[in-house]
């Protein structure tokens, strides 16, 4: 019978000298003209000098040097952000931001409403039934267009040269 033997082999790792090293990095890349995304992990997002963390589900940080800028209902919508911020576009950052803020509190009414909605066809409330029946309709036209807005504001983002 024929016995194996698998050396174990030590290997240390200078892991401060690693971390130091993709800092270095980072801080290079970050400095560059052309704008690079990088995921650290599921929850945070570096796009050069901007950092995107995950607050909640519904939550995204944006963080410029350490200050938060801006709370995004959308982590798409804040990466875009960060790209036409790092190109100086502050129109479309403007434009982004705002967007975003209305289209998470329309999509907020919108959950109310239906709940509303649901409360009254559950009592058989005629009134409140119709109430909030075009309540919720009006509410989906307006997201609509907000979503065909941040969706010109997005790919305005890509096309942006630096």
């Amino acid at each position: 019978m024929v016995k194996s033997i698998i050396k174990k082999e030590q290997t240390d790792f200078d892991l401060e000298k690693i971390k130091r090293f993709t800092v270095n990095e980072l801080n290079h890349l970050s400095s560059e003209q052309i704008p690079f995304c990088y995921q650290l992990g599921s929850d945070t997002i570096v796009i050069n000098n901007y950092k995107i963390v995950k607050i909640d589900s519904h939550c995204w940080r944006v963080y410029s040097c350490d200050q938060v800028v801006f709370d995004f209902f959308s982590r798409r919508y804040a990466i875009f952000y960060c790209v036409a911020a790092h190109e100086r576009d502050y129109s479309l950052t403007a434009r982004l931001k705002n967007s975003d803020s209305v289209l998470g509190n329309l999509e907020y009414d919108a959950q109310v409403c239906r709940y509303r909605f649901k409360q009254a066809n559950d009592s058989s409330d005629e009134w409140n039934i119709e109430l909030y029946g075009n309540k919720y309709s009006e509410l989906q036209l307006r997201i609509e267009r907000i979503k065909k807005e941040l969706k010109k504001s997005v790919d305005l983002t890509k096309y942006i040269k630096p």
